[in-house]
């Protein structure tokens, strides 16, 4: 069968929301064995930990991110991004590169590719439809990218650096994405799903609210700790906070589909008081940056990835039970997770606990929608 056959290389979000969902599991499961002793990492060239971390980040929300980026600049642009055997070229790159690390690392080369690859092609497209402000996606892409080659280059000591400050500095940069992107399309569906709905949408306060988050994260990222950064920090939760307030996301409570949404970005209010509290070394930096990477970055990618996957499939953007649940137990896993910091005879039992929520959330999704993303739009459009 030619990939022309296969409905999986029409669009890009169908074979990278799948490989993400599914490498976050697998990622989730051998750090939970890990965790209780259990060795299950063929290549150790890179410590467990940061392992895990780069995975989550670089195999799991850039992934995601990838395959947004291709669905949403077409709708964008209006121009056609790659499908057919160019996307299962690009989805054979991400495969050698991800699972060719597992064993040599080798095959970093091929993982190294893969973001540049997508950064030009959708930088192209745009820069031809002269659609400048939406620019930023495709440089955050070459920023992360560059980021993921200086990780690299620490671990195998061929720069002097921090390589767990690189993926802090990736972390960062990928909230910056959910920052523009959150603050556009939250609360535009929100207001074209329920007709009628008083919202409060200024755009000096997203874009101060943007500049100073974006601040925030750098001052924090360079100086770590003092009181500016805490400062800095506190502002930017209570600004976070007043945008997400003047959305009405309290309106949302009876659309699963859509509070998703707002209870994920509400994570970024508890992350930056998080991460203002370890300025003033108070904790570690860990709880704030899973805030960000669970509640908020996990949270708003399981619910874009069921939304986008049901729209451009042609079904209702209606949540069922398997979707509800998924969602729930991203939530959860951000609780269980900040609550192991708090109980630390518990600890390994409630990381245990959080990392199984985890993969139940994303086994459901690859559950229901593994047909979704294999079989052509069921409304029988192209996409």
């Amino acid at each position: 069968m030619s990939v022309k056959k296969i409905a999986l290389f029409e669009l890009g979000f169908r074979p990278f929301y799948l490989l993400a969902a599914l490498w976050s599991i697998w990622v989730i499961v051998q750090w939970v064995l890990e965790l209780n002793g259990i060795p299950s990492r063929f290549n150790e060239d890179i410590s467990s930990m940061q392992w895990h971390a780069h995975e989550m980040i670089f195999g799991f929300a850039t992934t995601v991110i990838c395959g947004f980026a291709l669905t949403a600049v077409k709708a964008w642009t209006g121009l056609d991004t790659p499908r057919d055997y160019t996307l299962g070229g690009l989805t054979a790159l991400w495969l050698i590169g991800k699972i060719g690390v597992i064993f040599s690392s080798i095959f970093i080369v091929a993982e190294i590719l893969f973001l540049p690859a997508i950064a030009i092609i959708t930088a192209k497209l745009i820069l031809d439809k002269k659609q400048y402000r939406n620019l930023f996606l495709p440089l955050v892409l070459t920023l992360l990218a560059n980021l993921n080659i200086f990780f690299y280059l620490a671990i195998f000591n061929r720069i002097s650096f921090d390589p767990n400050s690189i993926l802090i500095a990736s972390l960062y940069l990928i909230l910056v994405i959910e920052f523009i992107i959150g603050g556009r399309v939250i609360p535009s569906f929100t207001a074209n799903a329920l007709l009628g709905l008083k919202q409060y949408r200024s755009p000096l306060l997203a874009r101060v609210t943007l500049i100073s988050s974006i601040v925030a994260l750098i001052t924090q990222l360079m100086f770590e700790s003092g009181y500016l950064s805490s400062a800095l920090c506190l502002i930017a939760a209570i600004l976070q906070l007043r945008l997400l307030i003047g959305w009405n996301p309290f309106a949302t409570r009876h659309k699963p589909i859509l509070w998703i949404l707002h209870a994920s970005y509400s994570w970024i209010f508890v992350g930056f008081i998080l991460l203002g509290i370890h300025s003033l070394g108070l904790i570690s930096i860990y709880p704030a940056i899973h805030a960000f990477g669970i509640g908020l970055t996990g949270g708003l990618i399981i619910g874009m990835i069921t939304r986008t996957a049901l729209g451009h499939t042609g079904r209702e953007l209606k949540a069922g039970k398997i979707e509800i649940s998924a969602y729930a137990l991203v939530q959860a896993t951000t609780l269980l997770w900040l609550l192991s910091h708090l109980i630390n005879d518990a600890m390994i039992q409630l990381l245990t606990l959080a990392g199984t929520t985890w993969v139940l959330a994303f086994a459901l999704y690859t559950y229901k929608y593994i047909p979704y993303l294999v079989s052509p739009r069921f409304d029988g459009k192209p996409g």
